[in-house]
This record gives structure tokens, sequence and C-alpha cells, in this order.
């Protein structure tokens, strides 16, 4: 009977002395018929005796590795597994980052496979060199790798591809003048929603008078020009010169705090307290740095101000052009300081303008470059880093405070990663930075030498929104750089997996009472069901069954309705904190419209009548909290016309027979808020503007409709013929007409005779 003993695996490379075989030996052994592998490639690898048993053999069924047991041709083929038994590339995203090293005997394993692998791949490779006559639909039916949007071109125009066939991630412009959104922008969605484009270019060229609200930009840029739009030197005298008067700033101070302040903890408050207080007593001697901070924070807090009659300078509002003036004369004076004798305030500086820019919608499109910048900037001074390991005496304070701004920072740059569409930087495998601590700052000054206790999570600090995110920040990372993985492939577990993860952490989040509270908590929630929305759009596309989609548009449509819900109740409260910051308002409707305009409410009457419920009050509710946006800030109508296009494409879907009359409420709507900015320039009022311009913005107030006369309706399928200028804030007419789009890659792929398998990294 053969020895079934199981062997130590960190003996698996200690074998007896053999006696040196014969040349002829060696000869005979070559030629040696192979034998088929029948064991497992574990039990082969083991050298243990295996039952050969399906789907899992018994031995690695007994040692809880019925997943990883793998029949293979040849054992050399057998791909490195990870200890937990999920697939390598979500493995980081549940597991601590610290992980024990695993046995000896698995080392010397996998250290051969790869050594092995080695020698076959640069063999193939050596034998490659006839494909470069294949023509590109075999090329990439030989390539081991999935498709991408550089492989895709290429065999796309050759072999009649549609060449808007493209992955979802939108990459618009020409040469090197591009602008690239990956999966998780919002804008991404837009290419799944049929005919949304066709309806667009339709209401474009039903409605010419449009183009009339350039004319009208164009002539208030003319006359006014932006603030921050001519960099200059500043020095710390003009710096304090900027300081509004007391009264002002201390309106914006509060403001500040009760907002943003508890999300994005980087103060000590009582140090600040003290310090504001003696700053006015004599501005001439305030310190430098402590005055930036402040104008940044009143740069923050200026766009959630509610002065009426709300004023504009071109077409940007008074307050957003006040913080653009704080947030670009601090950058243009930090730019001059040195770095020699940093302290805590640089980099509460450096946080507060990106904050500062993302509130005020200054810079937009380099949002997720400034972040990663700010990313470097702080882990070049080891902020990611334990600050126990510090070997000069530090306070208390000052490593509570490292550690709040890098909680800070990671935060920042996961977001702008999310809403740019791109991988997040891999700080997680670098950073050994604990949390934030739960205490109050009245507990903590800079001679305490060691940390007061900390509160209970249910009990709310200043510091609460961060401690509680970092429960959370490695599963949205991990999730973040998966959706975003252009070779990533997400089967219906992963999904549902995910789903489960997320749900725990919402379920997690403490429900915390008292002043300031509520935008903590709401924005914690934001933040994980945010993920929820792209990972189910994502599998409406790809479910394998009505049952799959059914569950992935339930959850989008619950989804939704909560992200729309919770911003609704801070925005009754009066608190517009989230409505500037974030962008989960626009991804909702999209969402929701996606999953209405590609059901079959008619065959499906239960998910028909749950889309006619809530459809049309979260797109609605959205546009209104979007046209706030715009009112604040003076611009940002891309985001508002994308969200009444989708709109009026989902109601003329419903009822066909008034199409012309939603493109005409999409144009009226879009445009009213152009015609207030043009009514409420603070330096020319209406009067002062040309003719033209001061006898149409006459008729706006009440109804656009009797102004906006409505041309010829295009026929079903008809191109229009749209001109070259850009229309309003947008960089082409493409962004409002939504072509050239991209699409899944998958479609062009299933349009290929053999599909590709998804590969693990």
């Amino acid at each position: 009977m053969a020895n079934t003993m199981p062997q130590d695996p960190s003996l698996h490379e200690i074998t007896p002395a053999r006696r040196q075989a014969s040349p002829d030996t060696l000869a005979g052994s070559d030629r040696k018929r192979r034998r088929k592998v029948l064991s497992c490639y574990d039990c082969r690898r083991r050298k243990l005796q295996c039952d050969r048993a399906m789907p899992a053999c018994g031995r690695c069924t007994k040692a809880g590795q019925a997943s990883n047991c793998l029949y293979i041709d040849d054992a050399t083929e057998g791909p490195a597994r990870e200890s937990d038994g999920r697939e390598p590339f979500d493995a980081h995203i549940s597991r601590p980052i610290q992980q024990a090293p695993t046995p000896l005997g698995d080392t010397l394993a996998r250290l051969e496979y790869q050594d092995r692998r080695i020698k076959q791949l640069e063999a193939a490779l050596a034998h490659t060199g006839h494909t470069q006559a294949m023509d590109p639909a075999h090329r990439l039916r030989a390539s081991k790798l999935p498709l991408t949007p550089e492989s895709v071109v290429g065999a796309a125009e050759q072999i009649g591809a549609s060449m808007n066939d493209r992955e979802t991630m939108v990459l618009r412009g020409k040469s090197f003048k591009t602008q690239f959104h990956g999966t998780t922008h919002p804008g991404a969605l837009i290419a799944h929603i049929p005919d949304l484009n066709l309806f667009t270019k339709e209401t474009f060229e039903s409605f010419p008078a449009l183009a009339r609200i350039r004319q009208d930009m164009h002539t208030l840029e003319d006359r006014t020009d932006a603030a921050g739009s001519r960099p200059q030197s500043i020095t710390s005298e003009q710096l304090k010169a900027l300081l509004p008067p007391q009264d002002e700033a201390d309106q914006l101070v509060q403001l500040y705090l009760d907002n943003y302040g508890c999300i994005y903890h980087i103060l000590h408050l009582p140090s600040f307290r003290k310090e504001y207080s003696e700053m006015w007593s004599n501005v001439a001697d305030a310190r430098p740095h402590f005055v930036a901070i402040v104008l940044l924070i009143m740069a923050a807090a200026q766009c959630l101000t509610s002065t009426q009659p709300m004023l504009y300078t071109a077409k940007s509002s008074t307050a957003r052009e006040k913080a653009i003036t704080y947030v670009e004369a601090c950058d243009d004076w930090l730019q001059t300081q040195s770095q020699k004798h940093v302290t805590a305030a640089d980099f509460q500086i450096r946080c507060l303008l990106q904050l500062g820019r993302m509130v005020s919608a200054r810079k937009i499109k380099r949002t997720w470059t400034d972040s990663g910048t700010l990313l470097r900037f702080c882990m070049a001074a080891g902020l990611h880093r334990n600050p126990d390991l510090i070997r000069k005496k530090t306070s208390a304070l000052d490593k509570e405070l490292r550690r709040r701004i890098w909680a800070t920072v990671i935060e920042l740059e996961l977001q702008a990663a999310f809403d740019r569409g791109m991988i997040s930087a891999q700080w997680p495998m670098q950073t050994d930075c604990s949390a934030p601590s739960n205490i109050h700052d009245d507990d903590l000054d800079q001679d305490s030498e060691q940390l007061p206790a900390m509160a209970s999570p249910s009990e709310f600090t200043n510091a609460s929104y961060l401690v509680t995110a970092s429960d959370s920040v490695l599963l949205r990372h991990g999730l973040n750089n998966t959706l975003n993985n252009i070779r990533q492939a997400l089967s219906f577990n992963d999904i549902k997996r995910f789903t489960e993860e997320i749900e725990a952490q919402i379920q997690s989040i403490p429900s915390w009472e008292g002043i300031g509270a509520d935008a903590p908590h709401a924005l914690l929630s934001l933040r994980l069901r945010q993920y929820l929305l792209v990972l189910h759009d994502r599998q409406v596309r790809q479910a394998d069954n009505m049952t799959e989609r059914g569950f992935s548009r339930m959850i989008i449509i619950d989804t939704a309705t909560r992200i729309i819900d919770a911003h609704r109740k801070l925005v009754n409260r009066g608190c517009y904190a989230l409505e500037l910051m974030c962008n989960d308002q626009l991804r909702a409707a999209l969402s929701i419209c996606h999953v209405a305009t590609t059901a079959d409410i008619n065959a499906d009457n239960a998910i028909g009548k749950i889309i006619e419920h809530h459809a049309d009050r979260v797109m609605d509710e959205a546009i209104q909290m979007l046209t706030d946006k715009v009112i604040r800030f003076g611009r940002e109508q891309r985001q508002l016309w994308i969200a009444l296009a989708a709109h009026g494409f989902w109601k003329a879907r419903k009822d066909p027979s008034h199409r012309a009359m939603y493109m005409q409420e999409a144009v009226e709507k879009v445009t009213r808020p152009w015609y207030k900015i043009m009514a409420c320039q603070e330096d020319a009022p209406i009067g002062a503007l040309p003719e033209a311009s001061r006898d149409r913005s006459s008729e706006v107030p009440h109804n656009m409709l009797g102004y906006l006369q409505p041309g010829p309706v295009l026929k079903a399928g008809a191109v229009a013929e749209l001109g070259d200028p850009p229309l309003l804030d947008l960089d082409e007419i493409e962004a409002w007409t939504f072509e050239n789009w991209g699409f899944n890659p998958m479609d062009l792929q299933h349009a290929l005779a053999d599909p590709y398998p998804p590969i693990a990294p």
C-alpha cells in the first residue's frame, strides 16, 4: 500500500541523497513517455496521493482549500494562489495591511513555479515573430490580455466595428489636447443610456436660440476679468490686507466650523480660537501662516452664504470670486515660502487650499492631479508613517494633528480619484499611521504628554468623521482601483460580496447626536453608496440572466433614492456643504435614468411600478440641487444640463407624443439660471448690457417658452449639423450632445469569435 502520510510543507525541499545517475540512465529517462497528469495540482506539488474526486479532491476539501483545487494538464501551469482563497485582485480589500508570512515550503514552491514560468514565457516570446504578419483581428485573438482601448482601436478600424464601441472611459479631444475620465466618473454612464445623444442633438437643432447665450457670455467676459486669472507675487503684508472686517470674518469662520470643520478636522480648536482672537488685536503682528489659514477657511465658506440678492461678476458669483481671490492669493504666497522650517500650518494650508478649490468650483479638472501632489508632499514629510517613530521629542498634540492631516489627505485623494475615474495612489502598502483618536480638542493641549482617554464611537466629536471613515478607507480604496482597472472583470458573486461589505460598513456608522453631526453622518454613507451605484450599473449591463439584472436594478433604485434623500434632508435644514462638495446628485440621476430607459416596464410590471414611483422624483430633486449649485457658483451649467437632458429623455420615452415639449422644458430650465446671472451683474446691471441682451432677458423671469421659439424637430435617425463654437462654459459641443462617449470594452470583445478570459494581476 502506498504511503499516504502527509508531509510537512517546511520539509518540502529536504530529500535524501541520491546516487548520481549515469549518462545512459539519463538518456533513457528522457525517452520515457510522459504520463497524463490525473492528480490535482496541489496534491502533485506536495507529492501526496490524490483521490481525483470532482470538482475538488478529498484532501483539498478536508484542508478547507476546495476552491483552490485545480486539475491541469501540466503542473507547471498551476497558478500561484492567495492564501485566503480569494482572487488576487481583491485580496487586499478586506485584509489588514500586515500579513503573516507563508510557510517556507510554499515560498520555495512559488519560486520554482515562477522560474519555470519565466522560461516558458521566454520560449513563447521567441516564437511570436510570425504574429507580426497577422491581421489585427487574429492578433487580438492570439493575445492573452483582455481588450483595452489601445488594443481595440486598430482592429476596430479594419474589422468593421463601430469606432464608438469604446470602453466606458471617456477620452475626448484630439492630438495632445485630450481629457480622460474613467469608469467611476459620472459622465461615463451617459454612453449606456440609449439614444440620449440623439435627444440632445434634436434639442439643440430645435432651439437655436441657445447659441445666443454664448454671445451674451462673451460680452460679460470681455467687460470683466475673473478673479485669480492673473497670478502674481503676494507678500505677507498684502495677504493681511485681504482680511475683511472682523464681523464678516467671524460669521464665515463659524460657518466653516459648523460645516466642513466637523468633516475634515485638521485644526486644534482651542489653539485656533486663541490665536484668532489675538490676530484681531494686532493684525500687523499676526503670523502670516495663520492669516493664510483664516483666509482659506473663509474661502471654503463663501459659497455657503445665502446673501440676497445674489450678485455676479461675469459668469461667477461675487461670493465665488471672493473665495477664488483668497485661494489664489494664499497659493501664490505659499509658493514663495521656504520649506526648511515646516510646521503644522504648512500642511493645514495645503489641505484647505484643496478644499477651497473644490467647494468654489475652481480648477475642477486639476482636482485629481492636485490631490496627488498633496499626498506626495505629505508622504515626503513622513506623515504616512506612525508618528511614534519620530526620535526627537514630539508632543501628543502634534502627533494627533499628523494623524488627522494624513486621514484628511487620503480621503481627499481617494475621492478625487473616484470622481475622475482613475486609480488611487498605492499608499496603503506604505502606511502604518493609525487612525485619529476620537477625542475632544478641549482635553488636549501642547503640554499634554499623552492623549486623553478616547470617547465612545457613539459620542460625536469633531474628529468622529475621520475616525469612522478610516474603518472603510481600505475597502473604498480597493473598490476604486478595481472598478477603474481597465483589465479587471467582476463576476456577480464579486459584486454581491462587495455589496454586503458596503452595507455592513453603512450599518456600522454610529447614530450621532449633536451640533454639526448631520453632515458627517450623511457623508459617511454617501461615500459608500456611490460605489454601489457604479458596481450595479456595471452589473446591469453584464448580467447573464434576468434575476441578476433585476437584483442590480433594485439596488440602484434604492441607492439613488437614499442618496437624494440624504442631500434633501440636509438642504431642508439649511446645510449646503455636501451639495457643493459632492457630485453624487448627478450620479444618482444618471443611474436611475439608465435603469428606467433600459428596463422593459411593460414586460416587468413589478420593476415598472417601482421605477414610475422613484425615477421622476429622484431626477427632479437632483435637478433642483444642481440648479442651486449653478446659482451659488454662477457656473457648472454642464452638470445641470446633463441631468435635465436625462430627465427629459426619460419623460419622452414614456410619452413620445410630447417629445418636443420635454425638450423645450429642458432648455427653459437650463437657460433660466443663466439669464438670472446676466440680470444680476454687480458692476453692470442688465440696463448696461447691449440692447439685444437687455431686450431678451426682460422676457425671461416668468416664462421662457415664448422666447425660445422651437425650430423644426429632426426626424428619427437624422444627424444635426451643429456649430463649432461651444455653448455656455463647455469645452466642446460634444459634451452637450454626448457624441463620442465611449462604450464598454466587452461590447467589442463579445463581437469577436473567441472571448477573452479575465486575468488576475
